[in-house]
């Protein structure tokens, strides 16, 4: 009898740790196949790029206002400004110009790029006087996600101005040289109130400008020649802005809209506009 109920409880031991290992088995089998609630991740949307760290990406175009770009790599990019390009319709002169971007760091929500551009103008006026000008601009840019939709875009620039060109001194040209630098920094906050639409609050300011140095020489008559050596200050010390907008960022078109206060930096070449007052703030672009 006493083995008859050892065999029974024995059975039923076998019976439940069987029956346990199967429901084990089971809910593993379904936990893999539903998968377990995955951790909280960052929301993929689509980024801001101008006057940030972000590129357009490897093998795409974008066709801007602003700038033509090409993605050769997701972290190197080759382009044009077209304003400077088109300077040439409303001012005696033509900029060809090429601009390179190299993101250089990308690590969790902190990413940073270096650009360098250079600029070669090239002045005809009254079909006597000539000149040209070189700028060479270089910024790093720094775009620091501090919050799922909030981001912090920051600028550094340094630009480099020298001037030369010969021509008749009455005809506005002169034989001589002008050379300028100057430091320059920028910051944009951003917050995604949607998957598209962002509000913006952007501010610059020239930290140091150098004097402009030249030197110059001139006939006047058959008896009479000028030589100039000398520096200028800039008119303005330190030009600055602020703008508020907006930015619409579909993912083939984007549009940026704004208006502020302070003094105009022209877009690419980032030299200021002497005169105070409404500062626009307008970009789109086509990406393909």
């Amino acid at each position: 009898m006493h083995r008859a109920r050892f065999l029974g409880t024995a059975l039923t031991c076998a019976v439940l740790v069987e029956a346990a290992m199967a429901r084990a088995e089971t809910t593993a089998d379904l936990s893999a196949s539903v998968g377990e609630t995955p951790p909280p991740t960052t929301e993929v949307l689509p980024l801001l790029q101008d006057k940030t760290a972000y590129l357009v990406g490897a093998r795409r175009l974008k066709l801007g206002l602003l700038a033509f770009e090409y993605g050769l790599t997701d972290k190197v990019s080759i382009g044009t400004d077209p304003p400077a390009w088109a300077a040439r319709a409303v001012v005696s002169i033509l900029i060809p110009n090429l601009h390179v971007h190299v993101q250089f760091f990308h690590r969790g929500p902190v990413t940073l790029t270096l650009l360098g551009a250079g600029y070669y103008g090239i002045l005809k006026e009254n079909g006597s006087a000539s000149g040209s000008m070189v700028a060479v601009p270089v910024s790093m840019f720094g775009s620091f996600r501090l919050h799922e939709r909030v981001w912090l875009h920051e600028e550094l620039t340094y630009l480099f101005v020298h001037a030369f060109g010969t021509g008749d001194f009455h005809d506005a040209g002169f034989d001589g040289r002008v050379a300028g630098q100057a430091l320059q920094t920028g910051t944009v906050l951003e917050v995604r109130l949607t998957r598209i639409f962002s509000l913006t609050a952007t501010g610059r300011v020239e930290l140091w400008t150098g004097r402009l140095a030249f030197d110059a020489s001139s006939n006047t008559d058959p008896y009479t020649s000028i030589n100039i050596d000398g520096t200028a200050m800039p008119r303005v010390e330190h030009p600055w802005n602020v703008v508020g907008g907006v930015a619409f960022l579909w993912k083939h078109f984007h549009l940026i809209a704004g208006a502020g206060y302070g003094y105009y930096f022209l877009p690419g070449l980032d030299v200021p506009s002497p005169h105070l007052g409404f500062v626009p703030d307008v970009s789109l672009a086509v990406i393909l």
